[in-house]
């Protein structure tokens, strides 16, 4: 009888963390999403259709002291973009909403590149780790994406747009195309 009490404590405590991990892994509802351009000159609009996943709708906008001006619209909705007006074009980067499961996949986009209104090229989330189980998992999500560094300008009006994966890789990508870039040549060791 005198072990009850502490059992029963034991019990409860392990039972309220549980509850607590659970929630912590709960996915966050898709919310509208307002990102600006790297310099100001524009701004992305992105409007849910649904509580999760990418359906819903993205408006680009360019930046006036009067009105600003509809430039680009697509037909999806993402919970994070960056912005680039690369002197070719308007560069759109899009990531992927929660990828639901503990492994990467060829159906689950990664990060996609636009430019002008146009699909360059899309990397699903296998794409980017490279092997299924190469991801950070929680009990119901995963991502492949550690950090956005973000823009990176290389040289003239050549610019990178760079990641840092969950195993600690840099992948560069060039924007305008949305290739994989090639790692840059390692210094010569002295």
């Amino acid at each position: 009888m005198k072990y009850i009490l502490p059992v029963l404590a034991v019990f409860f405590l392990a039972l309220a963390c549980l509850v607590a991990v659970a929630r912590a892994d709960d996915e966050a509802s898709n919310s509208t999403y307002v990102q600006s351009g790297e310099y100001g000159s524009c701004y992305a609009k992105s409007i849910p259709a649904e509580a999760y996943g990418g359906k819903g709708t993205t408006r680009i906008y360019a930046v006036s002291d009067k009105d600003d001006k509809l430039i680009q619209t697509y037909d999806w909705y993402a919970p994070k973009i960056a912005l680039i007006d690369t002197g070719n074009g308007l560069a759109v980067v899009r990531f992927g909403s929660w990828a639901r499961g503990r492994k990467a996949n060829a159906d689950e986009l990664a990060i996609a590149f636009y430019l002008d209104g146009k699909l360059l090229h899309s990397h699903s989330t296998l794409d980017i780790a490279g092997k299924p189980d190469n991801v950070s998992s929680s009990v119901s999500h995963y991502t492949v994406i550690k950090k956005h560094i973000g823009f990176r300008w290389i040289q003239s009006n050549d610019y990178a747009y760079d990641i840092e994966t969950t195993d600690g890789r840099t992948i560069s990508f060039n924007p305008e195309t949305g290739d994989i870039l090639p790692a840059p040549a390692a210094a010569p060791a002295k």
